[in-house]
């Protein structure tokens, strides 16, 4: 199988010079995780809720509001691509190596779609003889529904981790990404005034962010999680056993080295 038998091709594109705020928009809207930015008609780079996060949650831009930060000042540039005829098994493969979760598909220098690792979590849909506990990452690192969000941030970017589950005495109260924490700060610098800032984000947590999400068991089939997560459009979900004891977390790149590591026939 190929990349153009399974990439997007409707895509959402947005010009380098356009804020940041619109692109939180454009992401929100079209419930995306990523923009493909071009300028005059060209890929120059992609911008990532990562990349938002890093960027809004730095102390180097001050108080600026997402509005008058320009998506070429956070964007990564020169994006890693793939061809048309790039097989999806290696397209899986440089996503993980390279930790990036999607790569523009171009074709004679032209932008012609984009493959993920949402494309790569629907195409296991079908898989019904591989469980959850098979392929999830066990004792995920959790954080308190009080923990400060700015030291999620903090852990997010350091360890490369895009969701981790909310705890409180053990049992499981939510979920929280980076997607809603790029999200909430967006909002935070846009309504908070300048001189307050500094001080209130520090008294964020965890709980003014996440969101509740029905958790997996380890023995559901892998196709019915990667159809959770398609359906919910998540990240991620946690893995709770029969005792409500969290065991693990299954996200789409789990999904993704299920392809690379041909777990299952492409047809």
């Amino acid at each position: 199988m190929q990349v153009k038998d399974v990439m997007t091709r409707d895509l959402i594109v947005i010009d380098k010079d356009v804020s940041l705020s619109h692109a939180i928009d454009l992401m929100v809207k079209n419930r995306v995780s990523r923009l493909l930015v071009i300028n005059k008609g060209k890929l120059v780079g992609i911008l990532t809720e990562r990349d938002i996060l890093d960027r809004l949650g730095s102390s180097r831009i001050g108080a600026l509001q997402a509005s008058s930060i320009h998506v070429s000042s956070a964007m990564t540039m020169n994006p890693v691509t793939v061809t048309p005829d790039t097989d999806v098994i290696d397209a899986a493969k440089i996503m993980l190596e390279k930790k990036i979760s999607g790569l523009p598909v171009l074709e004679g220098g032209d932008l012609v779609g984009i493959i993920t690792k949402s494309t790569m979590t629907k195409l296991c849909i079908k898989v019904r003889n591989v469980a959850v506990s098979q392929i999830m990452t066990e004792n995920p690192l959790t954080v308190s529904p009080y923990e400060r969000i700015t030291n999620v941030r903090r852990i997010m970017l350091e360890k490369g981790i895009s969701s981790l589950p909310v705890t409180e005495e053990g049992k499981l109260v939510g979920l929280i990404t980076e997607g809603m924490i790029a999200k909430y700060l967006a909002d935070f610098r846009s309504s908070v005034p300048e001189k307050y800032q500094t001080t209130r984000i520090r008294q964020i947590d965890v709980l003014d962010v996440m969101r509740k999400i029905t958790p997996l068991h380890p023995d559901d089939p892998v196709g019915d999680a990667a159809e959770k997560l398609i359906r919910e459009k998540t990240k991620a979900a946690p893995v709770m056993d029969r005792r409500e004891k969290l065991v693990g977390i299954v996200t789409k790149t789990d999904f993704t080295r299920l392809v690379a590591n041909r777990f299952f026939p492409l047809k």
